[in-house]
């Protein structure tokens, strides 16, 4: 018997429960430039994207429930339904990669940012929002989650960072606020050196 999928079954009614908040830190955060193509990873409805899109040359959304994808797909986005640790894409194909409120949710996180990683071209970015664990209210939600039987795990975005750091030629900035927090992870060029945390 297959696992119930919450996120395929409230897809149609997700963007009237939690589509009133606009989510500009991303936008504010990312910076876009007119030429980036931009992948939007467990992107659901596409609430994100439709900000980024008439600011980039390409955004996709790529989301594991069909239900989802539907939606972000009724609102004029490309889509394609797909796992995160999976994404179906040949190697450095984009200049952004975003996960908005997600990583909680993937089954295997390390492959997720790998494929994120892989995704991801030489100077490019990887940016995770994720909701700050250390904060007591975003406990609450996680233990809610755990009683909803979500599958979510949850890690500090500390965990995020070095998982996104290892054995990889990449700079790296966290930023936090109001129990939110942002893990940005830049690849270097080839001709850069080193690691650089901070």
């Amino acid at each position: 018997m297959s696992k119930f999928d919450h996120f395929d079954f409230i897809g149609p009614i997700y963007n009237r429960v939690f589509g009133r908040h606009v989510d500009t830190e991303m936008l504010e955060i990312a910076r876009p430039g007119s030429e980036d193509r931009v992948l939007d990873v467990g992107g659901g409805t596409g609430r994100v994207s439709i900000l980024f899109q008439p600011r980039v040359k390409s955004i996709v959304v790529s989301d594991a429930a069909p239900g989802m994808a539907r939606e972000a797909q009724a609102r004029g986005l490309d889509v394609v339904v797909s796992t995160a640790e999976r994404l179906p894409y040949p190697s450095a194909q984009f200049d952004l990669v975003i996960m908005v409120d997600a990583f909680h949710h993937v089954i295997d996180q390390r492959r997720t940012l790998d494929e994120m990683w892989r995704m991801v071209a030489p100077g490019g970015r990887i940016i995770i929002e994720e909701p700050d664990i250390h904060h007591f209210v975003v406990k609450l939600i996680a233990l809610g989650e755990k009683l909803l039987l979500m599958r979510s795990h949850f890690v500090k975005p500390e965990t995020i960072a070095s998982m996104g750091l290892q054995g990889r030629k990449a700079a790296l900035e966290v930023q936090k606020r109001n129990g939110i927090a942002w893990v940005i992870i830049t690849k270097l060029n080839n001709y850069d050196e080193g690691v650089i945390d901070g």
